[in-house]
């Protein structure tokens, strides 16, 4: 996707669905959240009872633009599969 402000080409990543806006990149992402499912065998749930939803999102970081298509919230599940299919 191109940036609106400056049409170079932006980013992927996600924003979390659950609270405030954020961005990660793709593989900062896929780093670490798969770690919930460790979290929840810990025993974890009952502190951190949510689940984590996220958006598929784009990061002009020239322009500092963040777009963010609300339209689908995805689950970890997802996005893992979804990185594993474009890996």
């Amino acid at each position: 996707m191109n940036c609106p402000k400056c049409d170079k080409i932006m980013e992927n990543g996600f924003s979390n669905a659950n609270g405030s806006i954020s961005w990660i990149n793709n593989n900062k992402l896929s780093a670490y959240i798969f770690k919930d499912e460790d979290l929840s065998k810990a025993g974890w749930k009952n502190v951190f009872p949510w689940k984590a939803y996220y958006y598929h999102s784009f990061r002009c970081e020239q322009c500092n633009c963040i777009l963010i298509d609300y339209s689908r919230k995805l689950t970890r599940k997802e996005i893992e599969t979804e990185l594993l299919q474009k890996s």
